[in-house]
């Protein structure tokens, strides 16, 4: 009988643990590593069989950890964050303006903004691209999720440095339509399009409870512009960003902008990414364009007739 001996593991083997640790499905972990559910499967099991051990127990709605699996986490993150800093370090140590950028920011701004901008940017420095990357309100910097993030919050992380651009509001808005049908209805009892998560902004500011709240939302999702458009469409009232309410002409506001949810605009990097010259140069220049609207960030815009 020929005995089989188990192997150590190799470097791309920490990065499908750590995925699917995180994830705590294939699927998820798919997406993070960009493959495919099959592949991250096929990957896993021969880690396992290879190595003779079992980091995860596989239960009907996903992946625990065994004891093995979180050992494997702690030792993984702990080289993530090593080589994320090495990476960082080297490219701020470059000084030439070329290269990519990957841009994180939210989903309105993403689409409405960032392709002019990196049109304009990229006449100025023609060696450098741009990855923009909608959609995500808390992107890591320091694990490299991106090289500059575009942010509306109340505090930026402390691992991060940057410039605050301007105020950044929220107000209500809704259709002409819908609101000559339903002008006699209270906040509380109107239909609501709200994009993903920021119903529990409304609470207790509209509802008392989160429940109430949830009874009369009749379209949510997390692609901002998909509630504006299904606001357009005479559905309903919807909290919305005042650099997308005030610039769509199909939307009414109601009222002014809601202090109790002023937020700032921040353009920021990782503190090592200071020196790249190429991300200096984007944020200088995203900072300068974005500040020629900041009346609409801020809700200052009058509404176009």
């Amino acid at each position: 009988m020929v005995e089989t001996t188990a192997r150590e593991l190799e470097w791309s083997d920490l990065a499908v643990i750590l995925a699917v640790c995180r994830a705590g499905t294939l699927s998820g972990a798919a997406r993070t590593l960009g493959q495919n559910h099959s592949t991250v499967f096929r990957r896993l099991n021969a880690i396992e069989e290879k190595t003779g051990v079992r980091f995860f127990e596989r239960l009907s709605d996903g992946y625990a950890m065994t004891e093995a699996g979180e050992t494997a986490l702690r030792y993984a993150e702990r080289i993530e964050s090593e080589v994320h800093a090495l990476s960082r370090e080297v490219l701020g140590q470059d000084r030439q303006l070329r290269g990519k950028i990957r841009v994180a920011s939210p989903d309105g701004i993403s689409m409405n903004f960032v392709p002019r901008l990196a049109a304009k940017f990229r006449q100025l420095h023609p060696e450098v691209s741009i990855e923009s990357v909608g959609g995500i309100s808390n992107v890591d910097l320091s694990r490299r999720e991106a090289d500059v993030a575009i942010r509306a919050t109340t505090k930026p992380p402390d691992a991060s440095l940057g410039r605050k651009v301007c105020d950044f509001r929220f107000a209500i808005y809704s259709s002409p339509q819908y609101l000559r049908a339903n002008r006699s209805k209270e906040l509380q009892d109107q239909s609501w399009c709200l994009i993903g998560g920021t119903v529990d902004w409304l609470v207790p500011l509209i509802w008392k409870k989160k429940v109430q709240a949830e009874a009369q939302i009749v379209f949510s999702s997390s692609p901002s512009l998909a509630v504006v458009n299904a606001t357009a469409q005479g559905m309903g009232f919807t909290l919305m960003p005042c650099y997308l309410g005030d610039s769509d002409s199909r939307l009414v506001r109601v009222g002014q902008p809601l202090e109790s949810l002023l937020l700032e605009l921040w353009v920021l990097t990782h503190p090592d990414l200071r020196h790249t010259a190429r991300v200096k140069a984007l944020i200088a220049f995203l900072f300068d364009e974005l500040k020629k609207d900041e009346d609409l960030f801020a809700g200052h815009r009058p509404k176009k007739k």
